[in-house]
C-alpha cells in the first residue's frame, strides 16, 4: 500500500476521532451557541472523513480501508481520556492491541 494512501486513511480515521470529540464537546456545554458551534465543527470533521474515504475508495478496496476505520475504535477513546480524562480498562486495552494487530495484519 502506498505511503500516500496509508496517509490518508490515518487522516480520515483522526478527522473521524475529532468529529466525535467535537459532539462530546457539544453535548458537555450548556449554552445553545456553543452546542451549534461543536456540531457545527464535529460535522465538518466528519465530512472531511467520510471525503476522503469516498476519494480513496476509487483507488482501493473496501476490504482495505475498513480495518484503517477501526484504528478510530482506538484514537477517539485515547483522545477522551486525555482530554475528558474518562477511565479506559484492561479489556480496551486488549481489544486496542487485537485492533492494531489486525490493522497491521492487513498491510502484510
Amino acid at each position: 500500500m502506498p505511503i500516500a494512501e496509508i496517509s490518508l486513511l490515518l487522516l480520515a480515521v483522526l478527522c473521524s476521532s475529532t468529529g466525535q470529540i467535537a459532539f462530546k464537546l457539544a453535548a458537555m456545554s450548556r449554552m445553545l451557541s456553543r452546542n451549534v458551534l461543536f456540531c457545527a465543527i464535529g460535522i465538518a470533521f466528519m465530512l472531511v472523513s467520510v471525503g476522503i474515504c469516498a476519494a480513496l475508495l476509487q483507488t482501493m478496496a473496501l476490504s482495505a480501508l475498513v480495518p484503517f476505520a477501526a484504528l478510530a475504535y482506538i484514537t477517539t477513546p485515547l483522545a477522551a481520556l486525555l482530554i475528558f480524562k474518562e477511565s479506559v480498562n484492561r479489556r480496551f486495552w486488549l481489544g486496542t492491541l487485537l485492533v492494531v494487530i489486525g490493522v497491521m495484519l492487513t498491510l502484510m
